[in-house]
């Protein structure tokens, strides 16, 4: 076996600051108390270590803040905000979003594998790459766990001409003649890329990363037989049979000429004068690609080095298609010429993330070349006017070389970790099998048409124009949502109590301000209904934006404070700190939705989104369908039976009944705090249902809770006892993790403290990985054994099995039900986490919106559907969500995010960085994790459970269901805004 590949990576710092997504902005009036939120607030020191820079127009804060809003929120006299920077919305183009840039510049700069927490902020999904998901194993498919040393997996290519078949003499000896090949190590060149600011010192450097790397760097002949000599065998070298000569290709190993026709000629006269030389044509991806790649094959080339636009896109009549639609057509037309394995395919063009190496490669490539990635690894911001400057606002053009060429080391080193974290999750060994194999990727129309067209027809819109429409799309209509939350039952003041933010300064929608024209005559407090004006005594106290519903509401009603300001001293427009905040999968108002529900216990009345996100797909393009009517009224919506039953294979065992249709997801102790793991305990048993341990172990604190309390078994087994075994009624395997399918569970070294340490039996400080998969389970045999392990440990227990979206998740569905589980838990890619690569939240497995029906279905058509209870979590954040899951074939739900962001998470994804979550939810850190009370905790948790009780209370009683079993597969209750919503099949 050849040695594992290794890249050294090192720690490069940028020379200038990078573009912050946000900018920090004091208004005047501090009031300069002793406990300023700038020193006590913030855990990073970002106020404490801020810098101006004067030539860069650079705050540090702004760079280093990860804006957690804390400061914002705690300041006693609200003086901070925080607001989208301009200039980094302006980084890039359409193809090369910020978010891409400043991925880049974060591995160039570390070389490590990009970590947070939280789960997918991104779109649903998106053209090019984006419509792409890589498959993943568990269980039938074991995965590979090359990342941490366990096993070995190669990423070793072959470049160059390599024999269709093998051929011998009578003697055994081979015939055949042997092409000129040689092998690199990783499947990843560097492109030459075109920029005015790439100079000698650019090209010397692009050059040491490949000789770093092991790889190919692309040069012209001039400089590899003059600047570039040195490094002369890891340069594949430009041929202009029009300027150069032949002669001057000595010593060279690959030489590449463009396309032209007579480009069979050229080569021709090269080998003839450098026998042994390996030759590629660079052919753009136009109209006449496949017919040029096949003839070119047929003649014997080694390498076709295929080209794209820095968009990913093709030439000519192929404009409009992207380069995985324009791979396949080349690398399936060779299949079908037999003559694919004979030829090396290299794309370069679009290439910007590491998850865009093992697509490209799914899709028929070789290997990519990299182009604008690495002038973005230098700094580079992609100016849009880069062609029309005079000088480099980062000065690529004089980046010393050393520094330059470590950055795209580091790049390369961080890619290669995300490959062989993609292979492993597919259980391959090497990256040659991934080529052109369709069958580990999963695309967006295939997942549609399969899995959504059952229950929905026809898909009528592609999915750029499902993504316009969705931007596009109006907002709440208040008049309807009046009437909707007027039927909600009313609230059940055994559960609800009124439970306040914990913060000072609640974030608003609109920004109040009064100037200092002001006369404090009180008339806008007189006229305003909603109190955000307050007169005290003489005085006006400070506006209360986050009650304001914003002028155009109270202008309509006669109403608004402006027209009646004698003074007119009153301002007020859209807060520039709401888009400071927030995702397309958990937007702003999303988030202030929930933290009103777990403040009050019901929806607010506001002109504020509560039921979904703005993805532009999956849930947020899927409508619950109404009659005009409520079908039945001789009962009311509270009247709607909410308990479902956990256990239905009448097996003897319990059959646990709970009483919500949803239960708490695995979070372990060490990914957050102890108070926040006793408050999800008691709020769950007093709506009789369950929370889950997660894979860190069974504290202490949790033994009075062991009936509402589900134990999880996972791959790295840390704390598994018998004896906590013993005390629960649901035992979980976790095979898998939809925010990091076929990856295993990671616990960075900050968090993992002396107590979480002397649980988990682990060495305090080191960074904890669970292996993957279990490797005690290579088949449904051996998964059977696991199920019967935990029968014979507890007599009374069922067992669940938790699992991510792979393609044959209903394989593994089915496969458990012989297994003897109870409850098939299926897992979406977009669910939240205490800490995932980046690469994995997004890219690897399907989302829980297909995996839903898919088990649904197949376990009908199996017969099985009845006994099996499926369970559903991954991306699920409203009870509307809730309710279109159910009506899609899932039993319930499984709840983790909501739960987090009902107790103020904002989503700034640094649960997993140095002391954890700097709100004391996701952390173990003693001084952190005080911020709330069990108390405080347990009671928003309570109230947003109850919120969603009776809004799926309320969806039920509409649809004239009288219990939430009855929605279970009712997807003809359901319509999709991108479909005919015509079925293909009967819908039960």
């Amino acid at each position: 076996m050849p040695g594992k590949y290794h890249l050294e990576v090192e720690a490069t710092e940028p020379r200038f600051y990078p573009v912050p997504r946000f900018s920090t902005v004091e208004s005047d009036g501090c009031l300069g108390c002793m406990q300023c939120v700038k020193r006590d607030a913030c855990i990073y020191d970002v106020y404490k270590d801020r810098k101006f820079d004067t030539p860069q127009v650079v705050d540090t804060a702004d760079v280093d803040c990860i804006s957690c809003m804390r400061c914002v929120q705690e300041c006693k006299k609200n003086i901070i905000f925080r607001m989208p920077n301009p200039e980094y919305e302006n980084l890039g183009n359409e193809y090369w979003r910020p978010e891409i840039i400043t991925n880049i510049w974060n591995q160039s700069e570390t070389g490590r594998i990009p970590v947070s927490g939280a789960g997918y902020r991104g779109l649903f999904a998106n053209t090019g790459f984006d419509s792409v998901w890589t498959d993943m194993s568990e269980i039938v498919r074991p995965t590979r766990d090359g990342i941490h040393g366990r096993e070995y997996i190669s990423t070793v290519i072959e470049l160059g001409r390599r024999p269709g078949m093998l051929q011998f003499d009578d003697n055994g000896e081979m015939t055949n003649d042997t092409p000129a090949f040689t092998e690199i190590p990783i499947p990843i060149l560097l492109d030459l890329p075109e920029s005015n600011f790439v100079t000698d010192s650019t090209k010397e450097a692009i050059a040491e990363a490949a000789v770093n790397a092991n790889t190919f760097a692309v040069a012209s002949l001039a400089d590899a037989n003059g600047l570039l000599e040195k490094h002369k065998g890891h340069l594949i070298v430009r041929f202009d049979p029009a300027n150069d000569d032949v002669k001057d290709l000595h010593g060279i190993a690959i030489v590449e000429i463009a396309w032209s026709q007579d480009a069979i000629s050229v080569v021709e006269k090269i080998t003839a004068s450098n026998p042994g030389i390996i030759v590629s044509i660079r052919l753009p991806l136009d109209e006449d690609a496949v017919e040029n790649a096949t003839a070119l094959t047929e003649q014997g080339l080694g390498i076709i080095h295929l080209q794209a636009t820095y968009n990913g896109n093709g030439f000519g009549k192929r404009s409009g298609d992207f380069l995985i639609k324009l791979l396949q057509d080349v690398h399936f037309a060779l299949i079908g010429k037999s003559l694919r394995d004979q030829v090396t395919l290299l794309i370069t063009g679009g290439i910007g993330l590491a998850e865009h190496v093992a697509k490209a490669i799914a899709c028929g490539a070789d290997g990519v070349a990299l182009d604008r990635a690495e002038l973005v690894a230098l700094g580079c911001r992609l100016c849009k006017d880069c062609s029309d400057r005079m000088t480099c606002p980062v000065k690529i053009d004089t980046a010393p070389i050393d520094w330059a060429a470590q950055r795209i080391t580091n790049l390369i080193g961080a890619w290669h970790s995300q490959l062989i974290e993609v292979l492993g999750a597919m259980g391959l060994r090497e990256v040659r099998r991934l080529r052109g194999e369709l069958g580990r990727v999963m695309f967006f129309e295939d997942l549609e048409r399969d899995n959504l067209g059952p229950f929905f027809g026809k898909r009528i819109r592609t999915l750029e124009e499902s993504l316009d429409a969705a931007a596009n799309e109006e907002g709440t209509d208040m008049a309807q949502e009046a009437k909707i939350q007027a039927d909600y039952p009313p609230i059940d003041e055994n559960f609800v109590s009124p439970c306040p933010s914990r913060f000072r300064n609640a974030l608003a929608v609109y920004k109040v301000v009064r100037t200092s024209d002001c006369i404090a005559c009180g008339k806008c407090a007189e006229v305003c209904r909603y109190g955000v004006h307050v007169k005290a005594g003489k005085r006006m106290l400070a506006p209360k934006s986050y009650l304001c519903r914003g002028s155009q509401l109270c202008r309509t009603q006669g109403s608004f404070c402006g027209n009646n300001c004698p003074t007119n001293a009153i301002r007020i427009g859209p807060d520039p700190m709401w888009r400071a905040f927030g995702d397309p999968r958990w937007t702003s108002e999303l988030l202030l939705s929930t933290w009103h529900q777990a403040e009050t216990g019901m929806p607010s009345d506001r002109d504020i989104e509560y039921k979904k996100g703005e993805s532009g797909g999956g849930f947020d393009r899927i409508n619950i369908v109404f009659p005009d009517k409520a079908p039945d009224t001789t009962f009311k919506p509270e009247d709607v039976e909410l308990g479902i039953t956990l256990n239905k294979r009448n097996d003897g065992r319990p059959e646990v009944p709970i009483g919500i249709p949803f239960y708490g997801g695995g979070m372990s102790y060490g990914s957050i705090s102890l108070d926040t793991i006793i408050a999800r305990a008691r709020a769950y048993k007093a709506f009789d249902s369950f929370t889950c341990s997660g894979e860190g172990g069974y504290p202490d604190e949790l033994k009075e809770y062991d009936d509402n309390v589900i134990t999880q078994v996972a791959t790295g087994l840390f704390g598994v006892r018998e004896e906590t075994i013993q005390r629960v009624r649901i035992v979980e395997f976790k095979y898998a993790q939809g925010a990091k399918p076929g990856l295993g569970g990671h616990l960075l070294g900050d968090k993992n403290t002396p107590v979480v340490a002397k649980m988990r039996e682990a060495v305090q400080g080191t960074s904890l990985f669970s292996p993957f998969p279990f490797h005690s389970v290579y088949s449904i045999e051996d998964h059977k054994k696991h199920v019967d392990w935990i029968k014979e440990i507890n007599s009374k227990a069922i067992v669940s099995v938790k699992v991510s979206g792979a393609s044959d998740v209903d394989m593994v569905a089915v496969g458990s039900y012989y297994a003897g589980a109870h409850i098939i838990h299926l897992d979406g890619s977009y669910g939240g986490t205490g800490a995932a690569p980046d690469i994995a939240k997004k890219n690897i497995a399907m989302p829980i919106e297909y995996a839903v029906g898919k088990v649904h279905n197949f376990l009908k058509a199996e017969g099985v559907r009845d006994e099996m209870t499926i369970i559903a979590s991954g991306g699920i954040r409203s009870a509307w969500d809730m309710a279109k899951t159910i009506a899609m074939g899932a039993d319930g739900i499984v709840v983790g995010t909501v739960e987090v962001v009902a107790l103020e998470c904002i989503r700034c994804g640094a649960c997993e960085s140095g002391r954890g979550c700097p709100r004391g939810i996701a952390s173990t850190d003693p001084e952190l994790s005080k911020q709330y009370d069990v108390e405080w905790a347990t009671q928003r948790l309570m109230n947003i459970f109850h919120s969603w009780s009776k809004q799926i209370q309320y969806i039920c009683w509409r649809l004239g269901l009288k219990s939430v079993k009855e929605l279970v597969g009712r997807s003809d209750l359901l319509m999709h805004l991108d479909y005919d919503n015509k079925p293909e099949i009967s819908k039960s």
